[in-house]
């Protein structure tokens, strides 16, 4: 007997973007305007924001534009950390589909099962943490309006602070970081310093990941936590879901990081130089 299938209902449309699918597609469309163009080929993964669409729409657009618009991938892995759940592990959303605005993003159900049933002690299949959770969500209008072919996605919700559990999650994802697969990691950067402080702060963070290595984020990651930057929450909101894509290619020479793009919420139509939130678009691509 069929499990029941449960659709994962928007969270944040009409907040984080448009609810009105035409209306969102036109955003879409002018953030892919103003867009870096791509500069990358061979590209397995990217790091993209998920702010609202005023604020890093632009960025998260110049990430996207770095995918070949005409690949057929297998698989596209969403990582994201959680921003209401603590859990060991990660959470595989597998009982159904994403509604969207515009339609449906294709689950790949039967993937997501094959990973919860093969590693238990890693991945849940409880959707909780991703009912609200927005940071998978707002990277799959840029998803969608990008890729030409089909594909299915694979979302999945870091639950862990633990570096320990980000480099087993990465042991078994590893072998799916190739050509046929693509790896979307969503975060921001600094949360609520002032804004020449959040340029600094973003910018050094930025170098530890091109490092490609996973100890200097972190070590980094501290650093800035300890310059005593007045209002500074977190260097990197999703540095759980960054960290496993960087166990993932660590010590392979054929893997490099690049910057594509970087703005922060002050310069935005409505953003502050007060308190803001810093976004960069960032590329992993593989020498042949």
């Amino acid at each position: 007997m069929k499990n029941n299938i449960v659709n994962r209902e928007p969270a944040v449309a009409g907040q984080f973007y448009p609810a009105n699918a035409e209306k969102l597609r036109r955003e879409i469309e002018t953030y892919f305007s103003e867009a870096v163009p791509r500069k990358y080929t061979n590209v397995r993964a990217i790091i993209s924001p998920h702010a609202g669409y005023v604020f890093s729409g632009k960025v998260a657009a110049s990430a996207f534009n770095q995918i070949d618009e005409n690949a057929d991938y297998e698989h596209i892995f969403l990582l994201a950390s959680s921003h209401h759940y603590h859990f060991n592990g990660a959470s595989v959303y597998c009982h159904g589909d994403f509604i969207m605005p515009y339609g449906i993003e294709k689950v790949d159900i039967d993937f997501g099962k094959q990973l919860v049933a093969s590693h238990p002690e890693i991945f849940t299949d409880n959707p909780s943490p991703h009912a609200r959770e927005h940071s998978i969500e707002v990277q799959l209008p840029f998803l969608h309006y990008k890729l030409k072919k089909g594909y299915k996605i694979v979302p999945i919700v870091i639950g862990t602070s633990q570096p320990e559990t980000c480099f087993e999650i990465a042991s078994v994802l590893k072998p799916y970081l190739s050509e046929k697969n693509l790896f979307v990691i969503s975060t921001d950067f600094s949360h609520y310093p002032d804004y020449e402080s959040a340029k600094i702060v973003d910018s050094a963070t930025a170098k530890a990941i091109l490092s490609n290595d996973p100890e200097n984020l972190l070590d980094v990651l501290a650093k800035n936590q300890n310059r005593g930057v007045p209002n500074l929450l977190t260097c990197l909101c999703g540095w759980t879901s960054v960290l496993t894509l960087m166990y993932m290619t660590y010590n392979n020479p054929t893997y490099e990081y690049h910057e594509v793009d970087y703005r922060n919420s002050g310069d935005a139509i409505y953003g502050n130089y007060r308190e803001v939130v810093g976004y960069w678009a960032i590329v992993l691509i593989q020498k042949s």
